[in-house]
């Protein structure tokens, strides 16, 4: 099973890029990130403004185990403390289940950097963006699925 700050072992395992992962930049906030953990963005608000020529890579910061609907993607390659950061945010990746997966899912992180089915819920109960992405194989507990994420 994974656990906090660890994801696939191997890292972050892109596969069949279809023409992603899509890929953005930004900064650690006060930690190492290990390739292939889920991460979210972690800022104060009021750092962009209204034009593009003030945005820079340190205006996004972003933390790790990311869980439910905090989510933006997956850390690209193992970082230094404050350090840059490459962020996948579409693609497909071998990840860790936590519990059974049936292709074509929904699946959510679970806040240790594994998937676990949505399963079936009433719209009472689903919170909408919640899941991230489909699996795309099936996975037993433990083991590891093809995963799409489309946060």
């Amino acid at each position: 099973m994974a656990a906090a700050g660890l994801g696939n072992p191997a890292g972050a395992i892109a596969m069949m890029d279809a023409g992603v992962p899509r890929i953005i930049s930004g900064q650690v906030r006060n930690e190492i990130i290990s390739g292939g953990v889920f991460v979210f963005g972690s800022g104060a608000t009021g750092v962009v403004s209204s034009g593009a020529n003030s945005m820079v890579n340190s205006d996004l910061l972003f933390t790790r185990d990311a869980s439910g609907g905090q989510f933006n993607g997956i850390a690209i390659q193992t970082t230094a403390v404050s350090g840059a950061i490459a962020v996948a945010t579409d693609g497909f990746f071998l990840l860790v289940a936590n519990g059974t997966l049936i292709g074509g899912e929904k699946v959510k992180c679970d806040g240790n950097n594994a998937v676990l089915s949505v399963g079936s819920k009433t719209m009472a109960t689903y919170t909408q963006h919640e899941d991230i992405g489909r699996a795309v194989t099936a996975g037993a507990s433990g083991g590891y699925a093809l995963i799409q994420i489309t946060p």
